[in-house]
């Protein structure tokens, strides 16, 4: 199937972390491990801090560059294909710095598909889409601009 538009982009943007950071999160798990296990929950304790184990180290590395592509059955990323019988609608944020593609799915789990956009203009992706799926405006979901906010 031959690509209408595609591009790379990064998974998510990469914000460095300074040792503050760092600091607060190992703050933050040790009084939350030591309070889990003063409440005789050692389980969801040593849980807490292996969790932030696993955060910081996600956290630390640089994204991965996915490749995007839309074709006349759906959106690709990378080589997973979203169909557009199963997406709802779109909506493309270019009033950021840089500028974000948002698809609204029919998955319950997944309701929203977050993709940058980089590389291509997002009016000729605008007008690509608006041949498959509706124009809704669409905000970025609450969890994923505080995942931002902090540092994700």
């Amino acid at each position: 199937m031959k690509p209408l538009i595609s591009w790379n982009a990064p998974e998510h943007i990469h914000t460095e972390k300074n040792n503050d950071w760092y600091w607060a999160v190992g703050i933050i798990t040790l009084t939350a491990a030591v309070l889990a296990i003063m409440l005789n929950n050692v389980v969801f304790g040593i849980l807490i801090i292996i969790s932030a184990f696993a955060l910081v180290v996600h956290s630390s590395q640089k994204p991965r560059i996915f490749h995007y592509e839309i074709n006349d059955r759906g959106i690709i990323v990378n080589e997973s294909l979203y169909p557009f019988l199963t997406l709802e609608s779109f909506w493309i944020d270019a009033h950021q710095e840089k500028p974000k593609l948002l698809i609204k799915s029919h998955k319950t789990f997944m309701p929203f598909l977050a993709i940058y956009i980089e590389e291509v203009d997002p009016e000729e992706i605008r007008d690509i889409l608006l041949n498959y799926i509706a124009e809704t405006e669409h905000q970025e979901p609450i969890s994923q601009k505080l995942l931002e906010l902090i540092g994700f």
